[in-house]
Formats: structure tokens, sequence, C-alpha cells
């Protein structure tokens, strides 16, 4: 009799040890929401339904005897059946993963789209549908240079950010609007000419995103600033290059190749070549010291500008016979 109880014994440790082993070696990743408010029982149900653990009852038993009950925290997880039961815990009781993440300027808001979507923080393509209105309407008075725009383009302010698996696309835009409106407002609240809801103001910003692309010197920007300024005022085409890397590749300059003689009849709002005035959206996200640039033009007698590839070097020109020299 002791002999059989203690292979009963025996046999039900392994049978429970068992049942708190990964449920297969596949490591592809499984969301799993965590409401909050979830009671445990709830939460356990939600791990077995998505076939996360091998036994409910048992894991509610380990969870339990381990004194953990109540330390799984809600929120949107990235997990998979390659996962132990105490590894599941473990991710539980930590919390949903936490990611820095850093908008470099000059990225576009596809390209921003693409680096939270790699990183698991939002869906695909969800901060480019985002409605812009979604954020205006939050708070009008401290948006308000959001009013009438259709993208976000341009006010996804560059910096590094700390988000978690899983966010919503309206959380991670606040919380990078929120950052644009501390840092780079106040820099056009300096210019008694820009209040802070106004075209003046969208209208740098588009300036600024072309410089941003274009010339990495910030004195250098604030001459070319100048000759597109003057540029406007002439109702001359800006011809920018950016502008038309933004249409051809579709607002992303990640890959996109050299422009080619065919690319300058693109056909599209962004080709500044063939369409004068300004873009409809800035094409990237400018840094503070490219809008202060763009704030602060410089006049000169240059109409034309040549940045010189894979160089810091911006070469100002008078004519078009003096720039086509400095192409060629």
């Amino acid at each position: 009799m002791l002999f059989i109880v203690f292979v009963l014994i025996i046999s039900g440790i392994i049978f429970f040890i068992n049942n708190l082993k990964p449920v297969s070696n596949d490591s592809s990743q499984i969301i799993v929401k965590i409401p909050q408010g979830s009671s445990f029982n709830e939460i356990v149900s939600k791990l077995e339904e998505t076939g996360l653990i091998r036994s409910e009852k048992i894991f509610k038993v380990f969870v339990i005897f381990s004194g953990k009950a109540h330390q799984l925290k809600p929120g949107k997880y990235f997990l998979s059946r390659s996962l132990s039961a105490k590894q599941i815990i473990d991710n539980l009781i930590i919390g949903p993963k936490e990611i820095s993440i850093t908008i470099i300027p000059g990225k576009t808001l596809k390209e921003i789209d693409d680096l939270l979507a790699e990183s698991g923080i939002i869906g695909e393509g969800e901060l480019i549908n985002l409605d812009v209105n979604e954020i205006f309407s939050i708070n009008p008075d401290k948006y308000s240079f959001l009013e009438k725009v259709k993208s976000l383009e341009g006010f996804l302010f560059p910096d590094t950010y700390r988000f978690f698996v899983g966010e919503t696309a309206k959380n991670v835009a606040l919380r990078v609007v929120d950052n644009f409106y501390i840092k780079a407002l106040p820099i056009f609240k300096k210019d008694d000419n820009i209040p802070k809801a106004s075209e003046a103001l969208y209208k740098t910003l588009i300036l600024a995103s072309f410089l941003e692309r274009e010339i990495p010197i910030q004195e250098d920007q604030k001459i070319a600033a100048g000759i597109l300024e003057k540029r406007l005022k002439l109702g001359m085409p800006l011809q920018v290059d950016a502008t038309i890397l933004y249409a051809k590749c579709d607002g992303k300059f990640n890959s996109c190749p050299l422009l080619q003689k065919e690319d300058f009849k693109i056909k599209s709002d962004y080709n500044t070549y063939l369409f004068n005035g300004l873009t409809p959206t800035p094409i990237s996200n400018p840094a503070t010291s490219t809008i202060e640039a763009a704030l602060n033009p410089i006049s000169s007698s240059y109409f034309y500008y040549l940045s010189i590839p894979n160089t810091n070097q911006t070469i100002f020109s008078k004519t078009l016979e003096e720039h086509n020299r400095n192409r060629f």
C-alpha cells in the first residue's frame, strides 16, 4: 500500500510538473489583452482560451501557492506557446514590456509608423490612419496648431520615447505631439507674427521639413530658407528635390532610389518642380534647430542651392547657369 501511495504521489507530481511546461515549441507571438480590472480567474481563462497553458486548474493552483495571484498586471502582451507557466507568470507580474524608441530628425510619418510597428508598439498603419481630429478634439486650445491639418506629418517631434508594447496609436500620438507642444511650439511663439494656431506656423513647419531633408548645417539652412521665401514671393517653383523623393516613394525616404530625369515629371502636389507653392503637408519631422532656421531666413542674392551627397556641403548660386555648372 505504501508503495502504491508513493507511486501515486510521484505520478501526481510528474503530471503537475508536465502541465506547467510549455504547450509547444512554437515561438510565434500571440497577442493577449488583459483589460483593466480583470479578476484572477478571468486572466487565467484568457490564457487557456489562447492556448498558452496546458491546464487551467493546475495553472491556478501553481499561481495561488506561489503567492502571486494578485500580482498579475493588466495590459497587452505578446506571448508564445514556447513559454513555461513560470515564464508566463513572470511576464504578467512585470507588466507590459516598455521599449525605448528614438525618432530621428527627418523621419517621415510612414517611417515612424514602420519603426513603431516593427517594435510591436502599435499595429502597422495605425499611426498613419489615425484621424488628427482625435488628438485636436481632446483639447482644442492646447492643440490649436492641429486645427484643419490633415496629417500628423511634421508634428511627430524627434526625440527618444519609452512606449509599452501594444499601445494605442492615439496614446502614442498624444505623447509625441505633447512633446512638440512643450519643445517646439515655444520656438514659434518667439516670433510675434506666428501665433500658435495659424497658417504661418504650418508654412514654417513645411519649409523646415524641406530643410531637414536637404541641408545638414543650420547656417546653410537659414540661407536656403531665405532662398525659398524669395521664390515663394516671386511665384517661382521651389524646386526642392526631397519633395519629389517623398512623392516617388510614397512618403518614405528609406531605400528610395536616386532621382531620375523622368521623376521630375511625376504628377503630384508634392512635385515642387511642376507646381508652385508649398506642398500640402510637411515631408518630414524636423528638429528644433531646423525650425529655428526656417524662422530666421537669411536674405541673400542667391536663388539656387545644391546639396552635395554624402557631405555636409551646400553650394549656393545666384544664376541658373552657375547652378547648372555646379550640378555637373
